[in-house]
């Protein structure tokens, strides 16, 4: 019994210490991980020289991610309401056709006039009659053209020179009121640099049964192409005067 006792002080004493030194012992430090596999030479090696002796840049890996691109700053790329449609687009293949031969258009129009022109001599007895005369010691005609009602009746030539009065237009027309328009441009003979032109108006009025005889002179005074040059000093004097008398037909 004695012994009993003994043996279990015995153990009491012995458990404690064991537990005080396996406390005390520190704990194994984990294994490091093993280090990453270094890359490729060729690609660990940014600007490996060539044989030439130039820096050849390192090579790119195709299996390394792409960067994505950046940002569009914009509209997101939205049609504006500006820009024309395909459709609206000139389409230069489209064939225009002939040009137009604007002589022969013109000679068309003159022709139809004098058709109408003669439809109104059978039509009606009241006439008009316009007649011109050119007024200026250094003036040559540059363009000159009468119109009658918005439609051009007469138009000079380059060589027209009238002293007097010269009738370039004679037919019957409707009895009333009518507008008769000048178209005059006036160079210098001096100097054809200088030029003046002026468009006049004036509205006739042609009684029944009656002719209507209108004349035009045109007055030209200009002296720039002659005193310019010299003195710096010149005018521009360019009018018209209009008469107009109505005679009863057959007298």
């Amino acid at each position: 019994m004695k012994l009993a006792r003994i043996a279990f002080a015995l153990v009491l004493l012995v458990v404690p210490g064991a537990m005080t030194l396996a406390s005390a012992q520190p704990a194994k430090p984990k294994p490091a991980p093993p280090p990453a596999s270094a890359a490729p030479a060729a690609t660990a090696e940014a600007g490996a020289a060539s044989p030439n002796g130039d820096t050849v840049p390192a090579s790119v890996d195709a299996a390394a991610p792409v960067a994505p691109p950046p940002p569009e700053v914009g509209d997101g790329g939205k049609w504006s309401p500006l820009n024309p449609q395909p459709e609206e687009l000139r389409n230069t293949s489209i064939d225009a056709g002939v040009p137009v031969d604007y002589d022969k258009l013109l000679a068309d129009v003159a022709a139809l006039r004098a058709r109408v022109a003669a439809v109104a001599d059978s039509l009606y007895r009241s006439r008009v009659a316009i007649a011109l005369q050119l007024d200026g010691d250094h003036a040559k005609v540059a363009f000159l053209a009468v119109s009658l009602d918005d439609g051009v009746v007469y138009t000079a030539p380059s060589n027209f020179n009238a002293a007097d009065m010269t009738v370039v237009y004679d037919h019957a027309v409707a009895p009333g009121r009518h507008a008769v328009t000048v178209d005059v441009e006036r160079k210098d003979a001096r100097d054809e640099s200088f030029r003046t032109s002026q468009r006049s108006r004036f509205i006739v009025d042609v009684p029944r049964d009656n002719k209507l005889d209108v004349q035009v002179k045109v007055i030209d005074d200009s002296s720039m192409g002659g005193d310019f040059p010299s003195d710096r000093s010149g005018k521009y004097d360019l009018r018209l005067r209009v008469k107009a008398v109505a005679k009863p037909v057959g007298k």
